[in-house]
C-alpha cells in the first residue's frame, strides 16, 4: 500500500502547473491588464502583445499600450526591445511624454547618454514630469554637462512634484558620495529608506556610504538588510565581505568568499575578496595561490592580476610583481591605481625613471592622486633634481598625502644627501 502512494504522489508531483490565464473575469481585457501593470513583466509583456493585436485602437491608445510594452521590457531588462517599443509609440504619437521618458531611461540603460538626454530634453519641451526632471538631471550629470550642485537642484525640483519618488532622492544621494560628501550622501540614503524602508537600492547606497565614513557595523547590517531581502545580490555579498575585512572578521570574510566563489565561479570578486582576507590573516601563500586559481578559473582579469601583483609586492618578489602589473595594465579596464602600483613596485626596484614614468602615466588617466605626485617627488630626489621633488611633494600635500609621509620623504632626501632640504621640510611641516 505505500509503494502505491508514494508512486502516486510522485505521479502527482510530475504534472505540470497550469498558469494562471490572463483574463479571469468578464470585466478584464488585455489592454487593461497591460494598463494596469499589476502582473509580473512576462505575463504584462504578453498582455500588451495580446492587446497591439487588438482591432479597432485609436493610435493614442495604441501608443499607450506600446508604452506598457516598453516598460514591461524595462523591468525585464531587455532594454533594446524596450527602446523598439518607446519609438512605435511615438510612431502614433509623438507628444507621448511617457514614451519619450521610457526612452530615455531605455537608452540611459545601455549607455547611450547622448541620445538618452536628448529623449528627455524633448519630453520636458512637451510637458513637465518627474522622471523628464530625474532623467535629465542624472544623465547630464553622467555627461559632464553639468556638475552635481545643478543635478541635484534639478532632482529636489522633480521631488515637489512627486515627494516619494524614491529614485531622485537616491541619484542626490549618489551624487554627493560621487563628490565624497559622505555625511550628505547618507543623510538622503537615510531619507529615501524613511519613505520606503525596505528599498534595497537606498540600503546598498547607505551600505556604500556608512563604509566610506568609517562606519564598517552600520555598513554591514545594510548589505545583511539588502542581502535578506535579495540573497544573491551580488554587490552586496562582495560589500558585506569588504565590511567584514574593515571590521577585521578575516575568518568570516574568508568564508563569505569561498561561498561567493562556490556561487559564482565564473566572476572574479569572490577570489579576489578571498585573497585579501587571506593576507590579512597572514596565509600568503594560500592568497598567491587563490590569485593563481582566479586566472585559470576567469581567464587574464585586471583585478584579479593587480590583487596578485600587490600580494607579491608583499612577499618582496619584485621582479614577479612588476611582470604582473604589466600584463593588467594591457588588458582592458587597466585604470590610474595599476599605473600607481607598477609606480611603487619600480620605486622598491629602485628603478627611478620607470617609478616616475608610471605615477606620470597615472596622471595622464585623469585622476590627480597624490600618491603619484608623491612618487615623481621621490624618483625627482634620486635623480638629482631635490627642488623640483619638494615642490612636487607640496602637490602631494596639498591633495590630500597623508602626514606620516612627511618623515618618509625626509629620509629620501637623507638618503640622496639632501640633509639641508630634509630639515627645511620638517621645518615648514
Amino acid at each position: 500500500m505505500r509503494k502505491f502512494q508514494l508512486a502516486t504522489l510522485a505521479l502527482c508531483l510530475a504534472v505540470p502547473v497550469a498558469a494562471k490565464p490572463l483574463i479571469t473575469s468578464s470585466e478584464e481585457t488585455l489592454a487593461r491588464i497591460c494598463l494596469a501593470a499589476e502582473e509580473s513583466p512576462d505575463r504584462l509583456i504578453e498582455a500588451c502583445q495580446g492587446a497591439l493585436g487588438a482591432p479597432g485602437l485609436t493610435e493614442k491608445q495604441t501608443a499607450e499600450l506600446y508604452v506598457g510594452l516598453g516598460d514591461a521590457h524595462l523591468w525585464s531588462d531587455l532594454d533594446a526591445e524596450a527602446s523598439e517599443a518607446f519609438r512605435a509609440a511615438l510612431e502614433f504619437d509623438p507628444t507621448d511624454v511617457n514614451a519619450w521618458n521610457g526612452l530615455g531611461w531605455a537608452l540611459r540603460a545601455t549607455d547611450s547618454d547622448a541620445a538618452a538626454l536628448e529623449a528627455f530634453e524633448k519630453s520636458l519641451s512637451i510637458d513637465v514630469s518627474v522622471q523628464g526632471l530625474s532623467g535629465k538631471a542624472a544623465t547630464a550629470r553622467s555627461l559632464g554637462l553639468i556638475d552635481g550642485a545643478a543635478s541635484r537642484e534639478l532632482l529636489r525640483a522633480s521631488l515637489t512634484i512627486d515627494p516619494g519618488y524614491i529614485w531622485a532622492l537616491r541619484e542626490i544621494a549618489w551624487s554627493h558620495f560621487d563628490e565624497a560628501a559622505f555625511t550628505e550622501a547618507l543623510a538622503v540614503f537615510e531619507e529615501a529608506l524613511e519613505i520606503t524602508a525596505n528599498d534595497k537600492n537606498a540600503l546598498y547606497g547607505l551600505g556604500r556610504t556608512a563604509l566610506k565614513n568609517g562606519d564598517g557595523l552600520r555598513a554591514l547590517q545594510a548589505f545583511n538588510d539588502v542581502i535578506e531581502l535579495s540573497p544573491d545580490h551580488f554587490s552586496s555579498r562582495v560589500y558585506r565581505i569588504i565590511a567584514l575585512r574593515d571590521l577585521d572578521r578575516n575568518a568570516q570574510a574568508l568564508r563569505d568568499a569561498e561561498r561567493l566563489i562556490s556561487d559564482h565561479p565564473e566572476r572574479s570578486s569572490g577570489y579576489i575578496e578571498k585573497g585579501l582576507a587571506l593576507m590579512a590573516l597572514e596565509r600568503r601563500a594560500e592568497a598567491l595561490e587563490t590569485y593563481r586559481l582566479a586566472e585559470e578559473a576567469v581567464g587574464p582579469n585586471n583585478a584579479v592580476l593587480y590583487w596578485h601583483a600587490d600580494a607579491l609586492t608583499s612577499d618582496g618578489r619584485m621582479e614577479e610583481a612588476l611582470e604582473m602589473i604589466d600584463r593588467g595594465i594591457n588588458l582592458d579596464g587597466a585604470d590610474h591605481s595599476d599605473y600607481l602600483l607598477k609606480s611603487y613596485i619600480a620605486l622598491e626596484m629602485e628603478n627611478y625613471s620607470l617609478a616616475r614614468q608610471a605615477a606620470e602615466a597615472s596622471l595622464n588617466t585623469g585622476v590627480d592622486d597624490p600618491w603619484a605626485h608623491y612618487y615623481i617627488a621621490i624618483a625627482m630626489v634620486h635623480d638629482g633634481k631635490a627642488d623640483e621633488g619638494i615642490t612636487r611633494f607640496d602637490a602631494a600635500m596639498t591633495g590630500g598625502l597623508p602626514k606620516d609621509r612627511i618623515g618618509a620623504f625626509a629620509r629620501e632626501l637623507i638618503a640622496a644627501g639632501n640633509y639641508i632640504e630634509a630639515m627645511q621640510l620638517r621645518l615648514k611641516y
